[in-house]
């Protein structure tokens, strides 16, 4: 069988002595796409299994000497200057590029004052248009976190804002083009909250998407009793309905800064996992798969001072892990890995090298991506204190950092939201960062120097459940987004059926026949790939 080989420079400490020394790494070229590949590489994907690792990762730190993404902030959005928690990527005038939207406002653990959030239109070549006010109005916000995604099911993004400091949150339903209608009044629970950060998923399997918002509670969240979260179902047109107090477990949690949607036992529902900056740990609660949750938290490894989770599949065994930020009093990150059980198993002294994990840094988010196109989940470190840094996967999960700086341009001492999406069209991922805290600019960066995407999008857990095939679907990148995807569907029968999203990387669509399916998808790129036919059967 034909391997790779891929050369890298390893700093490696041995009896305390720094040696530079030469490495050369082999792959299976039949697991790994080929780098010399054009956009356009087709798939077909088969379950694989990881091996666990059991021995302490080994103390080596990749070295990569040039930048890999170069700063043209001062050409894509010039100066922007205020305090901007979250960034989100979208397509928000349907014109087939990407834009920008900052979620601005607030202090630390004050209100500060409200401004007006921030949406920048992409003219295609990541030139960017400041519309924020023709977006959504002049009115100020003190915001946390700003997502788009189609609420309504018009096929037309909408935009919500979730807002700090005891504020009513925002929901703006798009018409097409730029315009947009703010609803808040008529389609959202009139709660005044401390919403930290918020996710968008279909929690109750009715076809539509639903939010969960993080609550820090009123007052001061550093020191206040913390909040249940915020439970809100959707009716199917963008009508939301507060169902918080019955369906979600009344746990007050102080200070979070980040929830996901994660499928923690592959039964195709979401289950939630949530930050806790001020507890002794974060939380973990399972779905029922009706949208009622009960709280697992015991299977959740217990650190306090977490800032962000970020769902992935690091190891490839076909469960979703979870990458931590600033756990613990030496405020490291980590890996739990999921157990298959509902629940996740601490595997950090075994896959991150300690010396790229030292701790003490103010890190605050991460985003994956595939930044060298070799078909497996690396991730980057968004840091406020530290310098903002790539980690790099094998392929087992096992981690290597790039260090000597990978964005160009001067330092980011503010970084507290990340994000990435091909911004200019040449398939290669680039990168946008919101600053705060730290009185800087928000930034975009160009993946000029790192491999276009020649990788076949991930396919795993293909199953019918009553008619529905579900699959988990994903391009070795966080969150999923419309712009990722040409195309996710079901073919079979001799018809093929466009998927739906419903949270996660989780997909579905209902086939129209008894018979052999499967599921392909085809990433922005051109990049196609299939899972194995299996047999569904339409409910009578």
């Amino acid at each position: 069988m034909a391997t790779s080989l891929r050369r890298t420079i390893l700093l490696t400490v041995v009896a305390g002595t720094l040696l530079l020394v030469a490495a050369c790494t082999s792959g299976d070229d039949a697991d790994q796409p080929d780098p010399g590949a054009t956009p356009g590489t087709v798939a077909t994907t088969t379950s694989t299994e990881a091996t666990p690792t059991t021995a302490p990762a080994t103390s080596t730190t990749e070295v990569e000497s040039a930048v890999l993404w170069s700063d043209v902030t001062s050409a894509a959005i010039g100066k922007t200057g205020a305090w901007s928690n979250k960034v989100d990527l979208a397509d928000i005038d349907g014109d087939g590029d990407v834009d920008l939207l900052f979620a601005d406002g607030g202090q630390y653990d004050t209100p500060g004052s409200p401004v007006v959030n921030q949406i920048w239109i992409n003219d295609g070549n990541a030139v960017f248009e400041d519309r924020s006010i023709d977006v959504l109005g002049d009115s100020g916000d003190l915001a946390r976190v700003i997502k788009a995604r189609d609420l309504n099911g018009d096929g037309v993004v909408d935009i919500v804002v979730g807002t700090t400091y005891e504020t009513q949150s925002r929901l703006f339903l798009g018409q097409g083009g730029l315009q947009f209608e703010e609803v808040t009044a008529t389609h959202l629970p009139q709660v005044e909250a401390s919403v930290g950060d918020l996710e968008i998923g279909d929690v109750d399997g009715d076809g539509d998407l639903d939010l969960i918002l993080a609550d820090w509670g009123p007052g001061n969240p550093m020191t206040n009793e913390g909040s249940a979260l915020l439970l809100w179902l959707n009716d199917g047109t963008g009508r939301f309905e507060d169902v918080s107090a019955t369906q979600i477990p009344q746990v007050p949690v102080k200070f979070s800064w980040e929830l996901e949607f994660v499928d923690v036992d592959n039964d195709y529902d979401l289950d939630i996992v949530v930050s806790c900056k001020q507890c002794q740990g974060s939380f973990l609660y399972h779905n029922d798969g009706s949208g009622f949750f009960t709280d697992a938290t015991d299977q959740m490894p217990q650190f306090d001072n977490n800032y962000d989770f970020e769902p992935i599949d690091l190891n490839g065994d076909g469960f979703l892990d979870l990458i931590t930020i600033n756990d613990g009093p030496s405020l490291k990150e980590r890996i739990f890995l999921g157990d298959g059980q509902g629940g996740f198993i601490d595997a950090t002294e075994e896959l991150w090298p300690a010396d790229a994990n030292r701790g003490g840094l103010d890190d605050n988010m991460i985003v994956v991506l595939d930044y060298d196109s070799d078909g497996d989940p690396d991730f980057l470190i968004g840091s406020l204190s530290g310098p903002d840094r790539l980690m790099v996967n094998d392929g087992t999960g096992l981690l290597s950092m790039i260090s000597g700086g990978v964005f160009g341009g001067s330092r980011t001492p503010g970084t507290l939201g990340i994000a990435v999406s091909d911004l200019n069209g040449d398939n290669k991922l680039d990168v946008v960062q919101s600053q705060g805290e730290a009185a800087s600019d928000n930034r975009v960066y160009l993946g000029d120097a790192i491999e276009p995407d020649t990788a076949p999008p991930v396919i795993s857990g293909v199953v019918d459940l009553n008619g529905w095939i579900h699959a988990r679907v994903h391009d070795n990148k966080s969150p999923t987004a419309p712009q990722d995807w040409q195309q996710v569907f079901v073919t079979g029968q001799g018809s093929e059926v466009e998927m739906q999203w419903y949270g996660e990387y989780l997909w579905r669509a209902q086939v129209p026949a008894a018979g052999e399916y499967q599921v392909c998808a085809i990433d922005a790129a051109g990049n196609q790939s299939c899972s194995e036919a299996i047999a569904a059967q339409p409910t009578t």
